[in-house]
């Protein structure tokens, strides 16, 4: 799959590649990114989502009782298998074969769903010039309701801060090929870009995409900040080296098969602690404005993450679109609302109005 996007001022070109594979690349010990998965709020709602006939995985979050979402691109390939479906207009509802989500509420204690239908954004089936990125989520409704576990709320609006960490829950096991594991990572910083065709003029106000850069973690800040002619990866190493010393979580770069892994922020309103899905992990890319192929082969990346630091980084699409009135946005933070368009799909196809 190719995206190409603008960021504010200048043309970023990259691939992404929709692998079947899953992995990240990462600091801390695998024990460290476990724990940090479960001691998430929302850890239950992250599932695993796998296709036994076509043989590829990836992440989803649950966000209602028989509502799971994921990255559209890994879908795709059930529209390449030629699986049933159906032509809705807006949307492209295909029926799967062998498609099933895992759940667990502890380590090693797993329950599993099929998946009845997956529903698709046409605008991303259909590959409109620069619309692919910004319609990179599928609606994936289980055949039963989901028992024990709380969906993840999807907010009308959101305010994030310039500076604030953000949450990956994945099922990511290519670095460990042996063991499935739910693990967690966090991204310290981030920016956002902007589509570079657009038919849609609308559509710079509906979706946009986020990334964050996999920094070297030396922990060293350099003593002022890196000026606006300084080379994009020092300065976003530096806001993101800025964030991570406030507290040194563990952190990482989402690899081909994390695609679909919820993205989650934290807010604090009248001092009360709140954590809400942002956003879907959609694949990750190389900094700067050639146009690159990146290697479909991430062990490399696996065995010496210091290759990629400074060089790479994790790509967001998200159902919220940049809030552009004039006094949305001030003081640096930005204001996020909500794509109804997404809702209704959610709502639409787990009530049974889509079938």
């Amino acid at each position: 799959m190719q995206v190409v996007s603008c960021k504010a001022s200048k043309v970023l070109l990259f691939f992404l590649i929709a692998l079947p594979l899953n992995g990240m690349v990462a600091s801390g010990t695998v024990r460290e990114h476990v724990s940090l998965a479960y001691d998430s709020p929302h850890h239950e709602a992250a599932g695993l989502i796998v296709d036994n006939s076509l043989n590829f995985t990836q992440s989803g979050v649950l966000v209602r009782n028989n509502i799971v979402i994921t990255a559209a691109h890994g879908m795709q390939l059930l529209l390449n298998a030629k699986y049933p479906m159906k032509d809705l207009g807006s949307y492209i509802l295909v029926t799967p074969k062998q498609l099933t989500v895992t759940f667990t509420i502890i380590p090693n204690h797993e329950v599993t769903y099929d998946v009845e239908y997956v529903l698709l954004d046409s605008r991303y089936v259909r590959f409109e010039p620069g619309d692919q990125h910004k319609f990179d989520i599928a609606i994936l409704k289980l055949s039963q309701h989901v028992d024990g576990i709380t969906p993840v709320n999807i907010e009308d609006e959101l305010v994030l801060e310039p500076d604030i960490p953000m949450l990956v829950l994945t099922w990511g096991n290519a670095d460990l090929p042996s063991q499935k594991l739910k693990r967690g990572f966090y991204l310290y910083e981030w920016s956002l870009f902007f589509p570079n065709v657009d038919e849609d003029p609308l559509a710079n106000y509906r979706t946009v995409m986020i990334s964050s850069l996999f920094f070297d973690p030396a922990n060293e800040l350099p003593k002022e900040q890196p000026g606006i002619n300084e080379p994009e990866s020092m300065q976003r190493r530096y806001f993101a080296l800025k964030s991570w010393l406030k507290d040194k979580r563990p952190y990482g770069l989402a690899l081909p098969g994390t695609s679909g892994a919820p993205v989650f922020v934290e807010t604090k309103i009248l001092g009360k602690r709140r954590v809400h899905l942002f956003g879907l992990v959609m694949g990750y890319a190389t900094l700067g404005e050639e146009m690159r192929m990146i290697s479909k082969n991430s062990e490399e990346f696996s065995k010496n993450p210091s290759s990629a630091y400074n060089k790479y980084q994790t790509i967001i699409t998200t159902p919220f679109r940049l809030n552009m009135q004039p006094t949305a946005n001030i003081n640096e933070n930005k204001h996020f609302v909500i794509d109804k368009r997404y809702l209704k799909m959610v709502e639409d196809l787990s009530n049974g109005s889509i079938s």
